[in-house]
């Protein structure tokens, strides 16, 4: 089975995944968002009618009560709600609710501190009146919904019906993805054994069966030895008198056999000492370094283009022989692209760095010492 074949198939497996769960579905059926209209006056009606409730709250100061808040939060709820708030408007609506509700919030921690319990208890009666009136003005189907939400759940059958429901949910899922982990299963078998034909039936029907356990644990195994390989492998090019330099096929296939093992990090970090492999280099201000000098490379050569562009501007209003001007532009391109701008090989240079520091030396490029990784576990 050919290498591409096998990530056909499983970019083929992860599609019908996706779609068993339906995600596809969720997607399609996402609701459209409205887009805010865009009035001629480009929202200055709005922004006035936002200002005004600021404006209105704090000349009001320790008297904008409940009943002002929760009027002014229904009008604009409403307007929200009815998608009648400019798109140049918009932006100012989060502002203005959160400056209100800073404005009330204070007032309600002023009654709550200089008032006694009987009178806070009043002030609270009047908030939870205006809100209930608020939601019934905004969403009068709210209090419908929760009835009918606190009639199911009284109900003596409903944790019951629930269980079942979710029961039934996950058999469904199980069995939908059964083919999918299948072929899964088989193809990782391959890749490990490099031949189709199963040693063991019986193991891997057990692995079929079990395959959400099977599947999650050999990726949780795959991602620790990803990682593993991945630190190990930069703190022995940390020892190197290079750090750029490439690991080789044996010291690789090394790496790999200590990520795999249950020694830890500082275990590794030690049989490098031991093998007189001390730290020469630090990794983060190298990636620091790469990364500004790939940035600044590319602001220079933005300043260059600017620059080369005034020169060209310049040559046209300059009067000249045409030998003479032919071979000034030529002298003031290869000066500005020439010489000021990263060349080819530079460019590959400072991305082979960035590639050696940030991505893990690959399996096809060290090949190593043969591995063999069983994915699937053997029961029997």
């Amino acid at each position: 089975m050919k290498k591409a074949l096998r990530i056909t198939l499983k970019v083929i497996l992860a599609i019908v995944f996706l779609q068993n769960i339906g995600l596809f579905s969720l997607i399609h059926n996402m609701p459209a968002e409205r887009q805010a209209p865009e009035k001629a006056d480009e929202g200055k009606e709005d922004r006035k009618f936002l200002n005004e409730k600021i404006r209105n709250a704090k000349n009001l100061g320790d008297n904008y009560g409940p009943e002002a808040y929760f009027t002014d939060l229904t009008e604009i709820r409403l307007k929200t709600k009815n998608n009648d708030f400019d798109r140049y408007a918009v932006m100012s609506v989060s502002y203005t609710t959160n400056t209100l509700l800073s404005q009330f919030n204070q007032n309600v921690l002023r009654h709550r501190k200089s008032e006694s319990d009987a009178e806070y208890d009043k002030y609270m009666t009047r908030l939870d009146n205006a809100r209930e009136k608020c939601l019934n003005i905004t969403d009068p189907e709210m209090q419908k919904r929760d009835m009918e939400f606190k009639i199911k759940t009284n109900s003596p059958t409903y944790w019951r019906d629930t269980f079942i429901s979710i029961l039934a949910w996950l058999l469904n899922f199980y069995l939908k993805n059964l083919p999918l982990a299948l072929v899964l299963l088989w193809i990782w078998w391959y890749e490990d054994k490099n031949k189709l034909s199963i040693n063991n039936p019986l193991s891997f029907l057990i692995c079929l069966i079990l395959y959400p356990i099977v599947i999650i644990r050999t990726w949780t195994l795959k991602t620790r030895e990803v990682a593993r390989i991945f630190t190990m492998s930069v703190d022995y090019k940390r020892r190197q008198a290079d750090i750029f330099s490439l690991i080789s096929d044996n010291e690789f296939a090394d790496i790999k056999r200590f990520a795999k093992s249950n020694l830890k990090i500082s275990d590794y970090q030690g049989y490098l000492k031991n093998r007189g492999l001390s730290y020469r280099h630090a990794l983060v201000p190298v990636m620091a370094a790469t990364f500004v000098l790939l940035l600044t490379s590319q602001s220079i050569g933005s300043e260059v283009k600017h620059r080369s562009a005034d020169l060209t501007k310049c040559q046209v209003c300059i009067k000249a022989p045409p030998d003479f001007q032919h071979n000034d532009s030529n002298q003031h391109e290869h000066i500005s692209f020439a010489a000021v701008l990263p060349s080819k090989q530079e460019t590959i240079f400072i991305m082979t760095l960035v590639w050696q520091l940030v991505l893990p030396p690959t399996s096809k490029r060290c090949q190593g010492f043969q591995t063999n990784p069983d994915p699937i576990p053997l029961f029997v």
